[in-house]
């Protein structure tokens, strides 16, 4: 089969083209990919074992999407901003990307008659919330355009599916950590361990330590990814996260390989600290185990840096 990775330079995307080559099943895997972060380096060294078909084009794009789906069977929808702080500073280009960007992909998914659609969202939609939430809570509380566009679009995946036969698969994404080739480093634990690794110190607002978040492993999202294509019901919504951790958890973590890591508290809030846990016990009763290791993650992340001596 063919697949298409929409993003698909991009942290997630850059290892899952490569773990795709792998797979016996697949014929050819296409990117498409606007290079907005000019992430060159994700398209080095591909292993040789397959074909690839790199289209640079947008996804608000109708003949970039129709050609890069062209003889595809299954979609991976990655293209997205996903810095939530730059999505409050940018709200009308995130809606664009995150939203009415999703649209068109589902739209020339259908006019292309796609078998399968795979949707990255976010468990960022859930917002805060005092008691564990899971797939069948209603009382969502998304505080940023970014995660107000992904919720959206998970309403369009839902229809597309109801409506249009496309078999659509949302997994609400943990916040990310693990070491790719196109790596990023807005996100929580990849910042804080890049900061150790430059002796530089992690600024924290006090009352947010002991916070609980979602996390995900690179590598459960991408079998997690997989997964879903066999195993998960289309048009259902699944929480896809290694487990729930506080800051103070992931700063101690970090401790363990740089434990000179400074710690600033600050009295101010700061943006997307809201304290909430998830289940992931869904997509685990189908049979999908979290294998993911903090410890051993921030290990393999602060090797990257370690010809670094400040």
């Amino acid at each position: 089969m063919n697949i298409l990775i929409t993003g698909g330079l991009g942290h997630i995307g850059s290892k899952l083209i490569r773990e795709y080559a792998n797979k016996e099943v697949v014929s050819e895997i296409r990117v498409l990919d606007n290079f907005l972060t000019q992430r060159y380096c994700s398209l080095f060294d591909l292993p040789k074992n397959k074909k690839y078909v790199f289209i640079e084009g947008d996804i608000n794009n109708e003949k970039d999407l129709t050609e890069a789906m062209k003889d595809v069977e299954i979609v991976i929808h990655l293209a997205s901003i996903t810095d939530a702080p730059n999505t409050i500073k940018n709200p009308e280009e995130t809606e664009k990307v995150n939203l009415i960007g999703t649209k068109k992909v589902i739209e020339t998914a259908i006019k292309m008659k796609i078998d399968k659609l795979v949707f990255p969202s976010t468990t960022s939609v859930y917002g805060e919330a005092e008691n564990e939430v899971d797939e069948n809570t209603t009382d969502l509380k998304p505080a940023t355009p970014y995660a107000e566009t992904k919720l959206a679009a998970e309403r369009l995946l839902q229809k597309a599916y109801t409506e249009n036969g496309l078999k659509t698969y949302i997994l609400r994404f943990g916040t990310i950590f693990g070491k790719s080739i196109g790596m990023r480093f807005q996100t929580a634990v990849n910042k804080f361990t890049y900061l150790a690794c430059m002796n530089k110190p992690v600024t924290v607002w006090e009352n947010a330590l002991d916070q609980k978040r979602p996390y995900l492993g690179l590598n459960d999202a991408i079998r997690a990814i997989e997964f879903a294509i066999e195993n998960c019901q289309p048009g259902e919504v699944y929480n896809v996260l290694t487990a729930n951790h506080t800051v103070r958890e992931i700063i101690e973590t970090i401790k363990l390989f740089k434990p000179q890591l400074e710690i600033k508290l600050v009295d101010s809030p700061i943006l997307n600290q809201k304290s909430y846990t998830v289940s992931n016990e869904k997509i685990c009763n189908l049979g999908f185990q979290f294998k993911d290791d903090l410890s051993k993650e921030i290990e393999e992340t602060t090797i990257l840096f370690e010809g670094i001596v400040n």
